[in-house]
């Protein structure tokens, strides 16, 4: 009986590590931090985003690589680049760890966290390119909390401050800000984009 019980285990384990070890990317020096599947460009087929670290640098950087899908299962690459995820720092004030990578709604959502806050991007496929069209922040800083919401497709910007100790608003501003052309994601990086 014990036997068969440490035959099924060294199965289970062999089995599971055949598994993690398909997670490694064919490049011996990069892991894949984040694979998605989800509808990016509104044709009901599933795309596909990763988001590679390479752990041969000290700092890891990573690229961000989207592929769109085709109703025979294929990718076709559409976007690399090595900005839109920030690297490893030694200084943790200027850093935006990626947290969060998601496909909701047709649109690619970053969740960064920051050292006291954290930092939300969408963007969405459009105009042939992949546009911000959404920004969030939270963070604390001296004597509150500051939270900016602005959607930038269209324009409606709203800037909030609250006490530390309460919910009471000490400041709130609404605006309308429109930005022509949109950012692009090709050339995004989180901190380039804090409004």
């Amino acid at each position: 009986m014990n036997i068969i019980k440490i035959k099924i285990i060294l199965i289970f384990i062999f089995f599971f590590s055949g598994n993690i070890y398909c997670q490694k990317s064919k490049n011996k020096n990069t892991k894949i931090t984040f694979e998605i599947h989800g509808d990016l460009n509104n044709d009901n087929i599933k795309d596909l985003v990763m988001v590679k670290e390479y752990t041969n640098n000290e700092f890891h950087p990573c690229s961000l690589e989207i592929k769109f899908g085709n109703e025979k299962g294929e990718y076709k690459s559409v976007l690399i680049t090595e900005k839109a995820v920030m690297e490893k720092s030694h200084d943790t004030r200027d850093s935006a760890v990626l947290e969060n990578l998601e496909i909701k709604k047709g649109m690619l959502i970053f969740s960064n966290a920051l050292i006291r806050g954290n930092l939300t991007h969408k963007f969405r496929y459009q105009n042939g390119n992949f546009e911000l069209i959404g920004y969030t922040y939270n963070g604390a800083v001296p004597g509150y909390i500051e939270s900016v919401d602005y959607n930038l497709s269209t324009g409606k910007k709203i800037m909030i401050n609250k006490s530390w100790d309460s919910d009471k608003i000490i400041e709130k501003n609404e605006s309308i800000e429109k930005l022509y052309p949109l950012p692009k994601l090709q050339d995004f990086t989180p901190f380039d984009f804090m409004y």
